[in-house]
């Protein structure tokens, strides 16, 4: 009977220990899905003002204000290129996916014509010709960066889905396991020290 309760304790707690551990690391990420997801939404937001930013800017040439409408179009670059070394010097590497390889690949080739005319004007904010040609690039790449960023979003979801019906069924088995052991201690343990004890008594 000793063996069958230590048995049973054992069993027990690697239940609960196996079962903390997966919770544990299934909210570390979900997290991190959540944080991957806002940077995206992020580079969105980063490639629309840089758009805005640069056609203020444009717009304020030889006024007073054209300092400041450049300062607001460098701020924004910068944003969006932190952005984008984080999601594809830090991001990639951990979700190893080539679909979610693929959708960067074409949407780096976005980023860099975007990165490219972004760098001409803020190299040399004076030169008009340079200016309105750069602007037209970053008009040209806007909607073909937002689209293929979307496209990663919703991979980002569905590889998201997935795991999470993984985890349902890793509970279910939980669940399962966690059944059997209650089976198991009410019929070879419970049952027969009632049996025992009532045989005493009589």
């Amino acid at each position: 009977m000793k063996k069958k309760v230590t048995l049973s304790f054992i069993l027990f707690t690697l239940l609960v220990v196996s079962n903390q551990i997966i919770f544990h690391f299934d909210i570390k990420r979900q997290s991190y899905d959540a944080e991957i997801i806002n940077k995206a939404g992020k580079q969105r937001m980063y490639s629309q003002k840089l758009t805005k930013d640069a056609f203020f800017a444009s717009n304020a040439m030889n006024t007073d204000s054209f300092e400041d409408k450049m300062l607001d179009f460098r701020e924004t670059y910068q944003d969006f290129k932190i952005g984008n070394y984080y999601i594809n010097n830090i991001v990639l590497k951990f979700y190893n996916n080539q679909d979610l390889n693929d959708l960067y690949k074409e949407n780096q080739s976005y980023y860099k014509n975007l990165e490219d005319a972004s760098s001409a004007i803020l190299n040399d904010i004076h030169n008009d010709t340079l200016f309105v040609k750069s602007l037209k690039t970053i008009r040209d790449n806007e909607n073909g960066f937002l689209v293929s960023m979307d496209k990663i979003v919703e991979e980002y979801q569905k590889m998201s889905e997935i795991k999470v019906n993984k985890l349902q069924q890793m509970q279910l088995l939980f669940h399962a396991a966690s059944f059997l052991l209650l089976l198991y201690v009410l019929f070879f343990i419970i049952i027969p020290i009632f049996g025992r004890e009532t045989k005493s008594i009589v």
